[in-house]
């Protein structure tokens, strides 16, 4: 910006949870002088992600791992293990805030998830579901508790899980219905979650 001699304001916004993605939404609001819309839009996301707790309160909370890239295996973490407990599950291999690193075959496969999430960043469901063989390829996938009971699930991550933004409200919507079979705000399309090939 100071090579353009421009007069522009820049704003790094870095959150890791899904409290700090939602205050980003005032922070922005303030910046464009429009506060308090933004502090309304906060408290409805806030009301839609307690409606979503509520849908599947006093459920078994299934253990899953969510996986935000392929090659090499990258557990997905910031806010998403926080989506997952929302909607009802208990996220595995990523804690909440966390700046994840690449796990082992290995750990997925010693954590035994009940559900696994398929959310690449970056990539569009139709690409995950062409590149399905990096994962059932893997020695004892179809031994996994997630694959023998058929729950794997192709999301869209840029949508709802990979990006700070509003939409992650969504993501737990989707994801109470994936885990619990429950409708949490409209109802769930193919084209947010649908079967992992080959389940």
């Amino acid at each position: 910006m100071r090579l353009l001699d421009a007069d522009t304001r820049v704003l790094s916004l870095e959150p890791r949870t899904l409290d700090d993605v939602l205050d980003c939404l005032v922070t922005v609001g303030e910046l464009l002088g429009v506060r308090e819309r933004a502090e309304q839009q906060r408290t409805a996301l806030l009301g839609r992600l307690d409606q979503a707790r509520r849908a599947v309160a006093g459920r078994a909370r299934p253990r899953v791992v969510a996986v935000e890239w392929l090659d090499p295996l990258w557990p997905a973490g910031h806010w998403v293990p926080e989506q997952i407990t929302t909607a009802g599950g208990e996220a595995l291999l990523a804690s909440p805030g966390e700046h994840t690193k690449p796990m082992t075959w290995e750990a997925v496969r010693a954590a035994r998830p009940d559900v696994v999430l398929v959310l690449p960043c970056g990539f569009p469901p139709e690409r995950t579901v062409r590149e399905a063989e990096l994962l059932t390829s893997l020695p004892g996938w179809s031994e996994l508790p997630a694959v023998r009971a058929g729950r794997v699930w192709v999301l869209d991550g840029p949508a709802y899980f990979n990006r700070p933004g509003p939409r992650v409200v969504r993501g737990a919507e989707v994801l109470a219905h994936v885990l619990h079979g429950v409708r949490a705000g409209e109802p769930v399309t193919p084209a947010e979650a649908r079967p992992f090939p080959g389940r």
